[in-house]
């Protein structure tokens, strides 16, 4: 009986400590250990979230450029930091109630419930573009994303916006990705499959559904495409020893069959192989799949290869046999497609009314030549310029991403007359009616689901035929450019073949100083929606004439960079400069002439003999910065040591939070003393950063940058936790403790609750509050005093006291000291009488001694280093001192020893 009562005891303790941890656990178990962020299941989850609330959803997929070939070549522990850089840079450029996820080795991911697809794109691009320039390894740190939208409200779907997601990032990742043969490294397998990964990676996104792959038959390793780790469930898009593995994916009544067929591949025996076998995709369900391939066989210096294609039937398009049009899953398809590029799209709905009668009196096959007719008709009109489906029973789509509004009416127009027209069926000539309701978007915002709902709806209220010939929808954006190496719009070279032509420009040159020079308009968002987006495409239209006037005069080479980023090549000449910078601006200043949009240029000088790389424009655009401030000038030439700052300002960022993640952030602890007995009555939590080498990292040396960044909060919550739990360990241990100040810096106060954190830090460690005193910087009186008085209102009434630590170092003075609410003055050190200087000094002190003791304030008189200096601050009637004539800052295990090892207390 006492056996089973202990055991249930001890399982209701059991019980009772998971219910009290439940928040540590789950937290846990939803963090990625590494970088800190929401892992895998932590994305699940939240997206459920978001989904059970229906409210609108904008997330972003990021992948990694090449962390497989940095962890093959420089180790795991320059991925590890490599991954961390990352990390941390989405962070910098994450808005609050945003929330970013590891879900893979290298992949991220970012829901947002307040960003649009625009604005969270934008912050991705810069994120990137500022990784890039301030990356100082041995191969570029880059990455590639993509961004959709969705909204539960109307019925859309998850996994479409994640396939969305998925598609834009590859997609980007062909088309911009920092791709290693550009520097000179080796790409890893290349030779194993005789084909390039970008190559590889664009057969591979051409169809839905659809899944290349190569096999090297001699050393067992099939290369797969994308969309298969997407839909199948992939571990990699390297898969070893293919032949064991797809054994367990393969259904146990078609297993046979299979490996029966593939042997023959693989000994030599076939050449040939198509064969129709259900295996499990990623969600774990059989689906119907069609293999076709070929052995291509090696000679001894080439390898034996086996090239083909899995056609996923649960995704892959179909044609309807009695017309010939693709089926709703193409339109489907194809509707995402347009959605994904961001272009104007027309879709016209045609409904042929009255075929269930028709089947009555003629029979459905008469009815299915019927309907082929109709098909035939409309794609005689749209052939070449729209596409055609049957998207269900006696009801066609026609869908157009190639024509502008007035050509989609012309079309309309000519598709009702075609239709309207007398059809045969069996010997009869009739009549039907038909609805025809277009709709035009120059931006598809919502998926496909919900672009077919609205057509059904408005066919249903169409009650006849549609009166408007068009229905337009308000514009969102204009159709972003879809060449490969020219942008459509403005005419100029896209990012790559600029920097291609750039290069092959300057080996035509001799002599003569160079520069890569960055244009960025005035506020173009502000222009687009004061007057209108297609006014703004026409400014960016003109500004592109204006360079690509320059590049047809051999002067240079130009190019387009997206949004309102312009980049040139011209001679570093102060007069051609400043002309072609007038002749940008007179373009913009035909469509609005105000100050407000008067473009900006970024210069930076290059060496003629070496390569241009994305490092010149990304210093050019960082120059830029400054010309976008400067009203007399708008022309900034780059100037290094600015670079040089910013720099070190990143990569202090980024070690930062490397160096937080491998616990190299802690904190030592200078005693204060009573300069009368010597015992030790408080200390002070200071910030260390030890290096890699064991040295210590000067605080000024990142502070600052941290306090800019914001992320001194991160550091300072840090502090404040470790120290809690140090005295809560002490305490437990039955061992004594001391006050332990610590420090609020100004951007603590600004960006969070301090007072409620400190309460929820001492019930958390169950300490009394006297334990933690606060320590405010005079300057942070001075120049937040509003905020700084509630502060230490609250603090106060939650039970902690405060001090106010540098006292005399800002723009106070005596008399402030009666307006502060404040329980005790930390005097700066700068006051502390020298040998040099005592008189002064010594006056000053005293003046600040007798103010204080006058209010009742206790005083703490830091950087005491001398026994001359400490008699004299005696005698003025000073108790208190911190300084190395007592104590240097020391680790917590020292403090420890000097604790329990002396009389203090």
């Amino acid at each position: 009986m006492d056996t089973a009562s202990n055991y249930t005891e001890t399982l209701e303790k059991t019980v009772r400590d998971l219910l009290e941890r439940q928040d540590d656990l789950i937290r846990t178990a939803f963090t990625d250990q590494l970088t800190g962020l929401g892992n895998r299941g932590g994305f699940a989850r939240s997206l459920e979230e978001i989904w059970e609330q229906e409210l609108p959803v904008t997330m972003a997929f990021i992948d990694i450029d090449n962390l497989k070939h940095c962890n093959d070549v420089f180790g795991h522990d320059e991925g590890n930091r490599y991954i961390l850089q990352v990390s941390l840079y989405l962070k910098l450029y994450m808005k609050v109630d945003e929330a970013a996820f590891r879900i893979g080795g290298d992949e991220f991911a970012i829901l947002s419930t307040i960003a649009t697809e625009d604005d969270l794109a934008e912050r991705l691009e810069h994120c990137r573009t500022v990784l890039l320039k301030n990356n100082d390894s041995e191969m570029p740190h880059s990455f590639s994303y993509g961004v959709s939208h969705a909204d539960p409200a109307l019925g859309e779907v998850s996994n479409r916006m994640t396939l969305d997601a998925d598609h834009r990032m590859y997609d980007y990742k062909l088309r911009h990705a920092m791709h290693l043969d550009r520097r000179n490294i080796a790409q890893v397998h290349t030779d194993d499959f005789e084909i390039s990964d970008r190559v590889f990676d664009a057969f591979s996104m051409l169809n839905e559904g659809r899944y290349c792959f190569i096999e090297n038959l001699d050393k067992h390793r099939t290369l797969w495409s994308q969309g298969a780790l997407r839909d199948l469930g992939l571990p990699s898009e390297h898969v070893d020893n293919c032949h064991d593995y797809w054994k367990t994916r393969v259904h146990p009544d078609d297993l046979e069959a299979y490996i029966n067929d593939i042997d023959q591949i693989y000994n030599g025996s076939k050449h040939r192989r198509v064969m129709q076998y259900r295996m499990r995709n990623a969600a774990g369900d059989y689906v119907l799949c069609r293999a076709r391939g070929f052995r291509i066989d090696g000679d001894g210096n080439t390898p034996s290869l086996y090239v083909g294609e899995l056609v996923n039937h649960s995704l892959a398009e179909t044609v309807d046999a009695a017309t010939g049009l693709g089926t709703q899953r193409m339109l489907i398809n194809a509707i995402d497609a347009c959605r994904r590029d961001r272009c104007e799209t027309g879709l016209i709905a045609v409904r042929v009314c009255g075929t269930a009668k028709f089947n009555e009196l003629y029979g459905a096959e008469a009815v299915d030549n019927m309907l082929a007719e109709y098909a035939g008709r409309m794609l005689s009109i749209t052939r070449g310029r729209s596409r055609v489906f049957r998207s269900r029973n006696a009801q066609f789509v026609v869908l157009s991403n190639d024509l502008d509004h007035e050509a989609f009416e012309q079309l309309t127009h000519h598709l009702k007359e075609a239709v309207f027209a007398p059809v045969r069926i069996a010997n009869d000539t009739i009549t039907p009616v038909c609805l025809v309701v277009p709709a035009f978007y120059e931006r598809l915002i919502n998926q496909a689901t919900a672009v077919l709902g609205e057509l059904d709806r408005r066919l249903r209220t169409a009650g006849g035929l549609a009166p408007n010939d068009s229905l337009p929808i308000p514009e969102i954006e204009r159709k972003s450019a879809v060449a490969e190496r020219i942008d459509t719009l403005t005419g100029l070279y896209r990012p790559s073949e600029f920097m291609r032509r750039a290069n092959a420009f300057l080996k035509t040159r001799h002599g003569g100083a160079w520069c890569i020079a960055t244009v960025d308009m005035g506020h173009m968002r502000l222009f687009n929606e004061w007057h209108g987006q297609a006014e703004g495409d026409r400014v960016l239209a003109d500004v592109g004439t204006v360079l690509k006037d320059i590049e047809n005069a051999e002067m240079g080479v130009a190019g387009y960079w997206g949004q309102d980023d312009f980049c040139i090549l011209i001679p570093f000449e102060h007069d051609t400069v400043h002309q072609i910078y007038n002749r940008v601006r007179a373009a913009v200043a035909k469509h609005d002439d105000g100050v407000g949009f008067w473009p900006s240029m970024g210069v930076c000088p290059i060496d003629p003999n070496e390569e241009i790389t994305i490092d010149a424009q990304a210093k050019a655009m960082f120059t830029n910065r400054r010309a976008k401030n400067d009203f007399k000038d708008r022309i900034a030439v780059f100037r290094p040591e600015e670079y040089k700052r910013e720099v070190a300002f990143h990569r202090t960022l980024t070690e930062f939070q490397y160096a937080l993640s491998n616990d190299r952030i802690t904190y030592y602890l200078q005693p204060q003393v009573d300069m009368e007995t010597g015992e030790i009555i408080g200390a002070e939590a200071l910030t260390r950063w030890i290096d890699k080498d064991g040295s210590l990292i000067p605080p000024a040396s990142f502070i600052p940058a941290l306090e800019e960044s914001g992320f001194v909060v991160t550091l300072d919550k840090y502090i404040w936790q470790g120290v809690a739990s140090w005295l809560r360990e002490r305490i437990d241990r039955g061992l004594c403790v001391v006050p332990v100040s610590l420090n609020v810096s100004r951007v603590d106060i600004l960006a969070c609750d301090v007072a409620e954190h400190m309460e929820a830090l001492a019930a958390q460690y169950n300490l009394p509050p006297e334990l933690m005193r606060i320590e405010i910087t005079e300057t942070a009186y001075t120049g937040e005093s509003e905020a700084v008085d509630k502060l230490t209102a609250d603090l106060h009434t939650r039970g902690f006291s405060t001090y106010m630590d540098d006292f005399g170092t800002g723009q106070s003075t005596l008399a402030m000291l009666k307006n502060v609410n404040v329980d005790v003055i930390k005097l700066d050190r700068t006051f502390v009488p020298t040998d040099r200087d005592q008189g002064r000094s010594a006056q000053i002190v005293s003046s600040m001694l007798e103010m204080a003791q006058s209010l009742h304030l206790p005083v703490v008189v830091e950087g005491v280093e001398t026994n001359e200096q400490a008699n004299i601050l005696c005698h003025m009637g000073a108790r208190y001192a911190q300084g190395f004539l007592y104590y240097c800052p020391m680790p917590a295990n020292d403090f420890e020893a000097l604790l329990d090892g002396g009389k203090n207390n």
